[in-house]
Parts: structure tokens; sequence; C-alpha cells
């Protein structure tokens, strides 16, 4: 981390010379000079900080150059913001300037003093250097290769005992199947995972047993590694081959070239079935360095890898099965658990007075095998005291750090953090500020990165986009598991994995990154940068100052912040979601770095005027809070890039519920920067329906309780939003006419729309939308047939009909809906009949059907959609259910469904029924 560190200081610097000279005036030369010091001390990190994990004195000189760093970006944020030029004019903005600039000669004195100190802490620092020995990076280091090679804990998976092995008979039969049976062509095998689930092992235990030494010619092992060279894989590959064949290898091994050993490969393979595993392979190179050494002879040849990557059987050509290696489940992880914490205990049985606590151990394992395994031996050493057993569950990450016995699974573990790139690296730390058990919202995390200034920019690209990238990136590696994905194949929430969890908030802690405000001591010069309080936090005292902080979030909904935040002037993330709060803080106002204010389900009804003092604040959420209109100090916020603010409540009899935003004052249009504005209720504000055509930067747009004589003014705005993906419009009320017809040029990279009004007919310019994946029509009322419309939008996912059609038939043609996974027909009141004709909505996975009451039964045609997992029949009449239930007319329709679910009221309350 104190590479990354040192990285965003010099990338500051750089944007300080290159946009502040004006202002520098005599310091410009110092910064220059700090800018060198701090390249020439770069080079050397890398080397340091590998090396540091096994050295105190180096660890110390690392922390050093963190410290060091982190106060350079106080300082240099701060006059950034200071040396920041004023706009506006008149005599009185004269005087304020000339003021200013006064302040400014002050302000750059201060700046150079310093400059001074932190140039002689960086020379101090650089000179204790030579201490250590250290290589550049450009220059080989002995430390961490050599480590890895005489201490990699991966070899202990290939040598466990019988005894440590549960629950890989299922996918070992399967594997062996793959291998042994299938075509004649040369085919690839991955078997995917995070680190410590047992990839190797079970292909071990394939690679070993009887029916593959049967079925193959020859066999070969090969352990991949991340410091792989192709040279020394073909040759460990040749002499693999030759070795198990018991044949004699060549006297020249170690000399031969790449291309000898490649023909040397293709050669012995040609006419042999062969079977080689690739273990542990971390990028796709290491493949496509040497793949042209396995030929495909038709003899049924198979190449297995195990790795961390999921995506890498997408990258390889002949990939035929990918084995995605599940956790244990619960009950063949308590048995494993048993094996090894009770083995001296008779048939390893747990003492009932120890059964909850180890269960509660185990559940921090979450049925990973190396960990039970370890976590395991370490217990069976311990007395079986309740006392001594709840000290290991208490402080896991304490034993992880020091206890030897659970040395291999730290290092399996912290294999695949210590392979990520340095801006992964601090992203994938970042994930320590989430509670145990917390769901992390995908948009959540990317905002939170962005405004950390995580994620870089990439040319072509927006900031989401990237940061989207490198949340697939942390997936892929197998560090972040998936909860849940939406229709939309994105990651709608995800998770860390505990024991994940416990390295990296250790790993936070001593890199002074993010600290846990769970009572753990904080040292009277320890500078906390960024502290996260859950909800079982203690309360921060009002004698805890914390004068560095960059960043405060809370998770804890009764956490009262009773003290304030006049201690936290450095402030620049601040997350209350939930807090119980009812007013605004007026001291909140006070903290001017603030790049980001999320006030998401606080009693606050109101902000004041002197909102306006936030002008650097870049994000302000405001959802689900109880603000319904911004002051005019909002308007000055030129640097906002999303404003968001609205909440839902149901009415009685209602499916859906009614959406409510915010008023906003004359001005919004000023600011041009803003990508997310949602939602804004214009009333009878005809002049600001236009004025919104002024943000022609946003991508997110939501306006409510429009009328329809403003739907002229509407169509002018959103001729102007190019940019925009997502369009949410409701009108005044469900009668309420909306027309678009003198819309000219709609926003052609639109994905999400939802219409919430009344419609004359179905817009034509909707049907010509190339990349809408997501389509709500509410309240339409349309007379023709929307279906017939739609069927050839080629990216449409999911579409939802909400007493948007006055019909009795819905129809669609073969081909029609190509992309369509989920459909939802609600409260069309005069629907009969739905005809889905063959080979159309091929991946239909989800049909919602809602109050349709004069619908005679399931779609004719939903016999042929195979992909159908999902029929959900809401508040549907019992003569409509009677046609489906087993045995009945219709049944065969939707025997191939996996699950019917029927919900319907009951005494006042929603029951629901499975009837599949």
């Amino acid at each position: 981390m104190a590479m990354i560190a040192v990285q965003v200081v010099l990338e500051k610097l750089a944007s300080f010379v290159a946009e502040e000279t004006r202002f520098l005036g005599g310091v410009r030369g110092g910064i220059v000079e700090l800018q060198d010091d701090l390249y020439s001390m770069k080079s050397f990190l890398q080397d340091a900080e590998e090396r540091s994990e096994s050295d105190q004195g180096l660890r110390a000189w690392v922390k050093q150059v963190r410290d060091v760093a982190y106060d350079a970006e106080d300082i240099l944020e701060e006059f950034m913001l200071r040396f920041a030029p004023s706009h506006g004019s008149g005599f009185t903005h004269y005087l304020r300037n000339s003021y200013r600039s006064i302040r400014k000669l002050s302000a750059r004195h201060r700046l150079a003093v310093q400059l001074q100190s932190i140039k002689a802490r960086v020379k101090a620092i650089s000179e204790r250097r030579n201490a250590f020995s250290l290589n550049r990076i450009d220059m080989p280091s002995t430390s961490s290769a050599t480590v890895e090679k005489w201490h990699d804990p991966r070899l202990a998976a290939l040598y466990l005992d019988e005894a440590d092995v549960v629950g890989i008979e299922n996918p070992k039969h399967l594997l062996v199947s793959w291998l042994v049976e299938g075509e004649e062509k040369l085919s690839c095998i991955s078997v995917v995972g995070m680190g410590g689930l047992g990839k190797t092992t079970l292909v071990k235990k394939v690679y070993d047993s009887q029916p593959i030494r049967r079925s193959f010619d020859t066999h070969c092992w090969v352990t991949v590694s991340k410091s792989f060279a192709s040279t020394e894989l073909l040759r460990v590959a040749l002499q693999g081959f030759l070795v198990t064949a018991n044949e004699p290898v060549p006297d020249n091994l170690q000399s031969m070239t790449d291309l000898q050993l490649i023909d040397a490969l293709r050669n012995y393979l040609r006419r042999r079935r062969y079977v080689i595993v690739l273990d542990d392979v971390w990028t796709v190179n290491a493949w496509e360095t040497i793949k042209y050494a396995f030929p495909d002879c038709n003899c049924g040849s198979r190449i297995i890898f195990t790795t961390r990557l999921s995506n890498l059987a997408e990258s390889i050509e002949n990939s035929s099965h990918v084995h995605e290696l599940q956790a244990l489940p619960e009950n063949e992880a308590w048995t494993l658990f048993c094996m090894k914490a009770f083995r001296g205990e008779h048939k390893a049985v747990c003492p009932p007075e120890l059964e909850k606590m180890s269960r509660n151990i185990l559940k921090k394992c979450e049925g990973l095998p190396l960990a039970i395994v370890a976590i395991g031996g370490l217990l069976s050493k311990k007395k079986n005291e309740g006392l001594e057993w709840k000290k290991v569950h208490d402080c896991l990450a304490t034993e992880l750090k020091s206890n030897n016995d659970l040395g291999s699974l730290r290092r399996i573990l912290q294999l695949s953090y210590d392979d990520l790139p340095y801006y992964l690296k601090q992203c994938y730390l970042y994930l320590s500020v989430f509670p145990e058990d917390y769901l992390i919202k995908r948009m959540k995390l990317i905002r939170l990165w962005m405004v950390e200034r995580f994620v870089e920019e990439k040319q072509g690209f927006t900031m989401e986009e990237v940061a989207e990238e490198y949340l697939n990136e942390l997936v892929n590696r197998s560090l972040i598991q998936v909860v849940e994905m939406n229709y939309f194949n994105r990651v709608k929430t995800c998770r860390v994995h505990d024991l994940m969890r416990e390295i990296i908030q250790m790993k936070s802690r001593e890199e002074s990154f993010v600290m846990i405000a769970n009572g753990a001591r904080i040292g009277q010069n320890e500078k906390v940068r960024r502290l996260s309080i859950h909800e079982n936090s203690e309360e921060v005292h009002s004698d805890m100052r914390f004068p560095y902080l960059w960043s405060l979030l809370s998770f804890s909904s009764h956490h009262s912040f009773e003290h304030g935040f006049r201690n936290y002037k450095l402030l620049r993330v601040l997350n209350l979601d939930r807090a119980p709060l009812s007013s605004f803080l007026p001291e909140l106002v006070e903290l001017i770095h603030l790049r980001y204010l999320s006030l998401r389900y606080t009693m606050i009804s109101e902000l004041p005027e002197s909102i306006r003092k936030l002008k650097y604040l870049e994000i302000l959420d405001l959802k689900r809070s109880f603000v319904s209109s911004l002051p005019a100090g909002i308007t000055q916020l030129t640097c906002l890039c999303q404003l968001r603010n609205y909440r839902h409540s149901f009415q009685p009899a209602s499916f859906f519920p009614d959406t409510h935003g915010m008023r906003v004052p004359s001005g919004i249009g000023r600011l041009t920067s803003l990508q997310k504005l949602g939602s804004v209720e214009v009333n009878e504000d005809y002049e600001l329906v236009r004025e919104l055509g002024k943000l022609t930067s946003l991508r997110r747009l939501g306006i409510l309780k429009l009328r329809e004589e403003q739907g002229m003014d509407l169509c002018y705005t959103l001729d102007r939003l190019k940019h925009l993906t997502a369009l949410y419009l409701v009108s005044l009320n469900k009668t309420e006419l909306l027309q678009f017809d003198s819309l000219s040029s709609p926003p052609k990279y639109l994905q999400r729309l939802y219409l919430k009004c009344s419609l004359p007919a179905l817009p034509g310019w909707i049907a010509s939308l190339q990349y809408i994946s997501k389509l709500v029509l509410q309240y339409s009322n349309l007379k023709s047939d929307p279906l017939k419309a739609l069927q050839k939008l080629p990216s449409l996912v999911l579409l939802e009909l909400r007493q948007a059609y006055a019909g009795e038939e819905l129809c669609c043609d073969p081909s029609g809906f190509p992309k369509l996974k989920k459909l939802g027909l609600h409260e069309l009141e005069r629907l009969r009949r739905i005809r889905i004709a063959t080979g159309s909505m091929p991946g239909l996975e989800r049909l919602d059907i809602t109050a349709c009451t004069v619908l005679e039964t399931v779609p004719d045609g939903i016999e042929n959609l195979n992909n159908i997992e999902d029929l959900v029949l809401w508040h549907m009449p019992s003569t409509f259910i009677k046609t489906i239930k087993r045995y009945s007319e219709d049944f065969w329709r939707v025997q191939h469904v996996t699950t019917i679910t029927r919900i319907y009221e009951s005494w006042g309350r929603w029951v629901s029924e499975t009837l599949l």
C-alpha cells in the first residue's frame, strides 16, 4: 500500500504543477524536487513491500514511506482547494478576489514551509533505505521468488491424507467421466474456485485414480504458479511424461530451447492418448506460451487446468467443460471439522458444551476445506474449554497472522491478493469497511471507489464503466463472491468470504488504510484515514479526535454522532446511511473537502441554504430520506455528478408503489457536470422542464408529476440529452396523457425506459431503440398489441406491462423477443388470451402474471419455452389456477417449469404457495 500512496501523491503533484502554475510562485522548484525524490523512492518500494512481511525493520521503513506520502497528499489537497479560481463579476467580486489574493500569499508561504518539512522527511527516509540493501524495480529480486519456491504452501494439497478429504466423490466422478468419455478430439477442462477450496486436491485424486491410469497412455502433472517461465514449464512437462512412462530423459534437457522442447513434446505425444494437469494457472499467458506443444491427434487426449480465474476457459480454444468447485455443504463441513478438531475423542464427536462455539467457528470457514482442516487442527491442540475456543473465534485475524498452524492457510488465501495490480489492491482492501455478512450493492461500491479516487481514467469509458471492470476482475479472480446477478448478467450484490475479510481487515489496519470502530485501541499517534462504524460498534467518544480522517462510513442505525463532525476537517467521504438523524447537522457544511455525502434512509427532511459551501461535493445521495425540496444553494455545487433523491409508498389495493421525488430550484441547469439526477418533481413549472435540457452530460434522469401541456417542453429537453442511458418519466396521475410526437431525436443509447403515464399510442421511436434492455410501461392503456410493436427489439431483456393494454389478446411472432429473460403482465383487466409462437422468447426465464382477472389459462406456447424457470401468479382467480394444477387440462403445458408460485390474499395477508 505504500506503493499506492506514493503513486497517488505523484499523480497529484503532476496535476498540481500542470494546473496551478500561476499560484505556485517560488514553491514550484520545491514541488519538482519532491516529485524527483518520491520517484526515486518508489523504484525501491516493490522489493521493500515484498520483503517487509518477514522483516520488522523493513516493515517500519515502509510505514514511514506510507505516512509521509499520506501527509503530502493532505497538504496538496488543502492547497489545491485554496488555490482554486473563483468565479463571478462586479465590484463585490473584485474586493473578494483581492482579499483572496492576499490570503493566497500567506497560503503559499505556508505551503513552502510544509513542503520543506516533507522533503526533509523524505530525504531522511531515503537515507535509511541503504540499511536494507533494497533492489530497484528493474533489478531482479531474490526475495519473493525464493520464498515461494522453498515454502510453497500449495504443495500440501498434493499429499493430503484421505482423512482430510471430504465431499469430493461426486465432483471426482464427474471429472473422471469428462476425461474418459466424450469426443476424440483434444479437449480442455477447467476446475475453478478460490484459494483453499480444494481444486488441487480434487484433481490430484482424479489424476491418481485407476480409471485415468488405465485410459491414458501417458500422464503429466505441472505446477504452474504465478512466476512461471515458459521454458521451465515445457521442460517439466517433457520430463514428466518421460519419467511416468519409464523412458529415458534426454541428456541435453536443461539446455534445450523453447522450440526444441515444443518439437520434442509434439513428437512424443503424437499418436498417444495423453492427459496433462496444469495446476494453479494464474494468467491466460501461461497457456498461450506452451499450447503448441500439445497436438490434437484425435486420440481423446485431455488437458486439465486448476485456476482461480473464472474466465480462463473463455480464452482456450479447445475448452469443453468448466467445473466451478463449490464450498462444502454444512453437514460435510461439520464432519471434516470434527475429524480434525476432535481427533482424540471417541469417534471424533464434538462434546455438547463446545458444539455452539464450534459451529460459530465453522461458520467463519464458510465451507472452505483448507480453512476447516487448518483451524480444526489448531483447535485440536487447545484444551476442550469454552473460553479457549472463544479466544480463537474472537481473535481469528490475530491467529491467522501469528499462529504457525495457520501459516499455510494464510499464505494460500493471501496469494490472490498479492497477485493483484496496485489499483485493484486498494479496491479490494476497501471492502474491509463493510460489516460481516453485509450484501454489497454493485453501484454503492462503484460510487465509493470513484470518490476515493481508486478508479483510473480510461479513454472511451466512463469512470463507472472502468470501476465495474475492476469489480468483474475481482470476481473473476475468485476474490469476491457474487450473491446475485441481475437479468442483464451484471453483479447485483456481492460479498467477501469471511476469512478473506479477516485478512483484509488485518491488512487494512496494519497499512493505516481502514480501521473498524470495534473497541480496538487506537494509538495516540496513529493516523486513522478511514473509519467504519458497524451495527455492533462502540460509540466514537468525544475525546477521540481524527484530524487526518478522509472517510467515515457508518453502517449503524443507532450510532448517534452526538459529538458531531468538528474534529474531521479533512473528511472527503461521509456515509450516514440509516443513521438516527432527524435534522441536517450544521457543521457538515464546514467539511469543505467533502466529495461524497450519503444520507440515505435518514429522517432528515430539509437541507440548509449553506449547503452551497460544499463546493467540491460530487455525489449527494438523499434516496429514501424525507427531503422533498432542495434549497437554492444547491445550484452552486458545480462539481456535482450525482444528485439522487426518491422514495416509494404503497396505496391500499395497489400492486406497485408510487414514487416521490424532490422539487429543485431555478438555476439547476448550471450543474452541467451532473450525470445522474432523480427524481425531479416538475408540477406546473414549465421553465424547469426546459432547463433540464441544459444538463447535457446526464446519463440517468427521472422526472415526476408531468402534465399533458408540458409534452412539447419535455420533447425539447429529451432532444438535447444525447447521452441518456436511463429515463424515468411519471405523469401527474394515471389518466394524465403524455405525447411524444414532437420528439425528433430520441436518446439512441437508452438502455432503460420507464413510462408511467397514459399514452394515445406507443411512441414509434421506442421500437427503434437498439440498446434498450429494460422497458416498463404503466397506465399506458394502449389499444394496440404492444408485443407486436416491441418484439423486434434486439437487446430487450426485461419487459413489464402494468395496466398498459386494454385489449383481449397478446401475441408475438416466431423469432420475436430474441433476448427477453423476464416478462411481466400486470393488471391487464380485459386480457383473455396470450399466444407465444414457437421460436419466440427462446431465453425467457421468468413469467409474472398479476391480477389479469379474465385471463382463461396460461399462454398458448408456454410449453415451448425450454428455459423458463419461474412462473409467478399473483392474485389470479381460482378458475385460472385450476387449469394448471396437477392432472388438470393444461398442466402438460407447464410441467417443465422449475417453480410455479401462487400468491393470493387471505384474511388481509398475502400468502405464497408453491404449486410445482
